[in-house]
């Protein structure tokens, strides 16, 4: 099947876009030889005793690259295929790596393939003495209903606390702590304009009429079903914050965090006009914005975008402005 796409060979181009990456992205990760599993430069790595933070997920995403793997984030990072979970042995094998005998968060999206993966590799790590707390990432109003939070799945949040907290020597325990209160504060709403070519199989990752928009979608576009005409900004910035307002009531003189995410397709210019009007309904709610944030970060060129919003509190507001100590990696 043709696929009009650049690419070398289809069975090679999460580990040539890997490699590709941090080629381009210099810095302080790096990919092991002969697997998926990024990890920090040897100058890069926590010291002994501070949790380390480890994730994953499928390969394909448009979005932070290495960024995600260095100080201030991830100290591993493991790909599957695209849109796919790693196996649970190349997780078990990654966290193997970075194991000193500290305590590992492993951060895990609520998606099936996700769920079953990392939990395997979990009991795996733990039967050889690893220890690994795997928590779960849960956010998306269009995929449960109130009041069965848990079984929702995972889109993009709002804010990510425990990297943060890691590298200023948290304990587990209160690293946990606030990885739930995190789910438990952030509500999430995914709409898609245009679809994107899934570049394996060459196919549309969703059928879009060109005047139709879809509401409640997937991170990879997958389909709710709830397709409407396309409104103008404003009108959809009504829509789905109304979505998001009706699960988490916010109460007038209340602050939130603001997160758009574009989903690898939208222009700049799209999405800074829909912050705009998402940003003018909330302050006429008398809804206060303490920070924000927005950006493409998805699947391939899939048109559309993710907003999310998110309570916070003193101890939220301490992580969100918290520095980690910096000196520990200026030798390098």
């Amino acid at each position: 099947m043709f696929i009009k796409k650049l690419y070398n060979n289809i069975d090679t181009v999460v580990e040539e876009s890997m490699a590709g990456t941090h080629l381009l992205f210099p810095g302080a990760a790096e990919v092991l030889p002969g697997t998926r599993i990024t990890v920090r430069k040897p100058d890069f790595r926590k010291p002994k005793g501070l949790v380390k933070i480890a994730g994953g997920g499928g390969a394909g995403h448009e979005g932070p690259g290495p960024s995600r793997v260095g100080p201030g984030g991830y100290d591993m990072a493991i790909s599957g295929d695209v849109f796919a979970a790693p196996s649970a042995a190349q997780i078990f094998k990654g966290l193997s790596i970075i194991d000193d005998g500290s305590p590992i968060f492993l951060g895990v999206t609520n998606h099936l393939g996700d769920i079953l993966n990392f939990g395997l590799a979990t009991k795996m790590a733990r039967s050889k003495g690893i220890n690994v707390n795997m928590h779960v990432i849960y956010n998306d109003v269009a995929s449960a209903p109130k009041g069965r939070e848990k079984e929702r799945r995972a889109i993009i949040g709002a804010y990510n606390l425990v990297s943060i907290m890691a590298e200023c020597g948290e304990p587990i325990e209160e690293i946990l702590r606030v990885a739930e209160k995190t789910n438990l504060y952030t509500r999430a709403y995914g709409v898609g304009l245009r679809s994107a070519i899934h570049p394996v199989t060459g196919l549309p990752i969703m059928e879009m009429p060109e005047t139709k928009i879809e509401l409640g979608i997937g991170v990879h576009g997958e389909s709710s079903g709830k397709q409407i005409e396309l409104p103008r900004s404003k009108d959809l910035a009504v829509i789905v914050c109304d979505i998001l307002l009706d699960d988490m009531p916010i109460e007038k003189g209340e602050e939130i965090y603001v997160s758009l995410n574009g989903l690898g397709g939208m222009t700049w210019m799209e999405l800074n006009i829909f912050f705009k009007d998402v940003y003018e309904y909330l302050t006429g709610k008398g809804i206060k914005i303490y920070q924000s944030r927005g950006g493409n970060n998805g699947t391939q060129e899939l048109g559309g975008f993710i907003l999310a919003i998110a309570r916070v509190d003193d101890e939220i507001k301490k992580w969100l402005s918290a520095k980690y100590p910096q000196e520990r990696y200026k030798k390098s």
